[in-house]
């Protein structure tokens, strides 16, 4: 169902590309051909590699602080009360308001790059953490404490297991705002990587290259969901083996 989808999109945009303006619409073929000319030639693996990096640095930083709070704020109601108002402020608030205030912290080298992503990305990771946490079943935390078990095997055993499907709901949300995140970061911070390429060539009425590295964006972050979900699939797997039962 999905290369069904994908293969009447293409020729969709295909009948579109030659039947408007292609300055405005490129045709596909014209878009794959501009691909592969920019895969030649000495930018695109390069600033992809080095997008990719920044990426997954911020990304992996966001993931482990952002559950490490989250499990904190969902099992700890003074620690919830502490930081949720500043939490909630700042997923509110758009992250591009903060890039004064990091270049002023970091400068405008690669550690920007990577709080840009870092913000995008945590807080997320932490709501749906705490939630998580919030929702898992008090019978089974009052039959632990029952049987006296501590709590760090209360929360190694039930709570983090029974909290998993939100955390990683929030870490495949996490990933779609990273990249996202890496993107306004080298767009507005530093024209580098995959954000200069797409202010160079819509500055140049490129459409053909401007829309070549947008689709490997696009496919970049498919990749990264699809590794995400089977990370899910391995690490919640039992769930779906105890509903099958």
């Amino acid at each position: 169902m999905n290369a069904l989808s994908i293969l009447s999109l293409a020729a969709v945009w295909e009948i579109a590309g030659r039947m408007a303006n292609s300055m405005l619409i490129p045709p596909l073929t014209q878009i794959a051909a501009a691909w592969y000319k920019l895969l030649l030639g000495v930018k695109l693996l390069p600033n992809l590699g080095a997008s990719l990096w920044t990426m997954v640095v911020g990304f992996v930083l966001a993931v482990l602080v952002g559950i490490v709070i989250g499990l904190l704020m969902g099992r700890f109601r003074a620690v919830e009360h502490f930081l949720d108002l500043y939490v909630n402020s700042l997923m509110s608030a758009p992250t591009t308001a903060f890039v004064p205030v990091l270049i002023l912290w970091f400068g405008l080298g690669v550690q920007s790059r990577i709080a840009v992503v870092f913000l995008f990305a945590v807080f997320v990771v932490i709501i749906n953490t705490m939630t998580g946490v919030k929702q898992v079943d008090r019978v089974l935390l009052e039959m632990a404490r029952s049987f006296g078990a501590r709590e760090q095997e209360t929360f190694l055993k039930i709570i983090l297991p029974a909290a998993m499907p939100a955390i990683m709901a929030g870490v495949r949300l996490a990933m779609g705002r990273a990249v996202k995140g890496i993107v306004t970061a080298e767009m507005l911070l530093t024209l580098t990587g995959i954000g200069a390429m797409i202010m160079q060539y819509g500055s140049a009425f490129a459409t053909d290259a401007l829309f070549a590295v947008i689709l490997t964006i696009l496919i970049i972050a498919m990749i990264a969901m699809k590794l995400v979900q089977l990370l899910d699939r391995r690490l919640t797997g039992w769930k779906v083996e105890v509903a099958i039962e």
